[in-house]
């Protein structure tokens, strides 16, 4: 049994996992899950708990990464736009580590009051991601030929770079477009801004993408975009620019995931008309 069909049977039991309802029922199970504390604490106190990792998480400790961390994926997608799947591999192996890293590293603080902190549901979710791009990476089923591209297929590209360039101030949740602070805030760390340009590239180039990685990934950005919804407009209103940030996760994944599954039920309803034909091809080569 060759790799080649050994990756074909993988992927083609990925994309009918990835179409069934249950498995978003256990994503959104996992994404509830409660939070760890090194530190016993109330319930009742699990949004400050969570506020506190989200404010200090252990990959704000390395800021010196964070120019880098814009710089590197808008090469990546020129990259991709001018030299197609030349690019592929690069691209498909960041996105892979960043939702690694964002898993360990966004979804973790060490507070004074709590000790170590994990946002265990933040945590389970970001691994699936990851792992459904380092299956990516090596099944590399996206497909990102320079073929020419309808034009409003570029809807997303300022709703992406809004995302990247990030313009708040955290610590006062105010807007902040000030050119430094565009360029070197840590946007590029965090799984809510990163979302929608990895979303925006997939549909750009879909449907030559791996459909598994669109929906999961997709959905991730739909559970994170609604939760942030809830508390920048409702809970914490007076974050309210932040809420305004989250707009184009919300957006592009919820455009994402129904472009991958309208896809899907399109593929499938394409194939149940040609069955009656095959069948009635065969049946006169049998007459």
């Amino acid at each position: 049994m060759s790799s080649q069909f050994k990756i074909q049977c993988i992927q083609g039991k990925l994309d009918a996992v990835t179409k069934k309802w249950w498995l978003y029922l256990l994503l959104l199970l996992l994404f509830f899950i409660p939070t760890y504390a090194s530190n016993p604490y109330d319930p009742r106190q699990s949004v400050d708990l969570i506020g506190a990792v989200l404010s200090a998480p252990l990959i704000n400790a390395f800021p010196i990464v964070m120019p880098l961390a814009k710089l590197i994926p808008v090469v990546l997608i020129v990259g991709l736009l001018a030299y197609g799947n030349k690019a592929r591999r690069a691209f498909n192996a960041y996105v892979a580590l960043l939702y690694l890293a964002l898993a360990f590293l966004q979804t973790a603080a060490v507070t004074d009051t709590y000790g170590l902190v994990v946002i265990t549901g933040n945590l389970a979710l970001l691994l699936i991601v990851a792992l459904a791009w380092g299956w990516e990476a090596v099944a590399e089923r996206n497909d990102f030929g320079t073929r020419q591209r309808p034009l409003w297929r570029w809807w997303v590209a300022p709703l992406a770079v809004v995302s990247l360039l990030a313009p708040v101030d955290t610590r006062s949740m105010s807007p902040d477009f000030g050119l430094v602070r565009l360029l070197t805030n840590e946007a590029g760390l965090t799984c809510c801004m990163m979302t929608p340009v990895v979303l925006a590239v997939l549909t750009f180039f879909h449907p030559t993408v791996n459909p598994a990685v669109l929906r999961v990934t997709s959905f991730a950005g739909l559970l994170l975009g609604a939760v942030n919804m809830l508390v920048w407009f409702v809970v914490e209103p007076w974050g309210w620019w932040m809420g305004v940030l989250h707009i184009p996760l919300v957006v592009i994944s919820v455009y994402a995931f129904v472009l991958a599954h309208v896809r899907a039920a399109g593929v499938a309803r394409d194939a149940g008309q040609h069955r009656p034909r095959i069948r009635a091809n065969e049946s006169r080569r049998l007459g």
